[in-house]
């Protein structure tokens, strides 16, 4: 009975001391990926990489919460809501981050050379040929494209127009103001719009 007590007391002993030895802080490392997190970044992070997954995303699934911070940081960067990226992947490679288009556009979010090229300065990422087929390269280019082209539109349904067809054809075909309301918007707005109604904002 004595021996039972004793090691009672020692359990709860054990415990105080690991309870004071902890930081509890706001902060949560990843340190297998060399950044801190607070909470609800942790948060926002696990909902991406749980969407992503959830959508089947053709990325392994050690790289999914890698590709999920990129896409949060990129996004916060930037200032492009991650719930709309998330709606542009949907439409523009049903997640699958190795598909190359009849016009040249790669990876998830489609991004063609010319862009990688023009933007690698900004994005800090050097242009390789086949950089944007490294997912993490994608998504920032992507991401910031998207932010480029908010700088030059007024709308979001622009903003995606021109992202689909380009700058140069955009600019041909409608006003700085214009809503261009194609297939290709209306499924991303749509898209964007349920993902607003079940994502948090950050």
């Amino acid at each position: 009975m004595k021996a039972l007590k004793y090691l009672a007391l020692l359990g709860m002993i054990i415990g105080v001391v690991s309870l004071t030895s902890l930081n509890f802080t706001d902060e949560i490392t990843y340190s297998s990926l060399g950044f801190e997190l607070n909470w609800e970044e942790a948060r926002a992070v696990e909902l991406i990489s749980a969407y992503l997954a959830e959508k089947n995303a053709s990325i392994p699934d050690e790289e999914l919460r890698e590709v999920a911070r990129t896409m949060y940081d990129a996004s916060r960067r930037y200032d492009v809501d991650y719930r709309l990226v998330l709606a542009v992947m949907d439409a523009e490679s049903n997640f699958r981050h190795n598909v190359v288009s009849d016009g040249g556009a790669i990876g998830i979010m489609q991004v063609k050379r010319v862009v990688a090229r023009e933007f690698s300065e900004e994005v800090g990422i050097p242009y390789e040929r086949d950089v944007l087929l490294c997912p993490h390269a994608n998504v920032r280019f992507g991401v910031y494209y998207l932010s480029w082209l908010s700088r030059h539109y007024d709308n979001d349904y622009a903003v995606l127009y021109a992202y689909n067809v380009g700058y140069t054809r955009a600019r041909q075909n409608m006003q700085r103001s214009s809503e261009p309301k194609t297939g290709y918007t209306r499924k991303v707005m749509e898209e964007y719009e349920r993902n607003r109604s079940r994502l948090p904002a950050v």
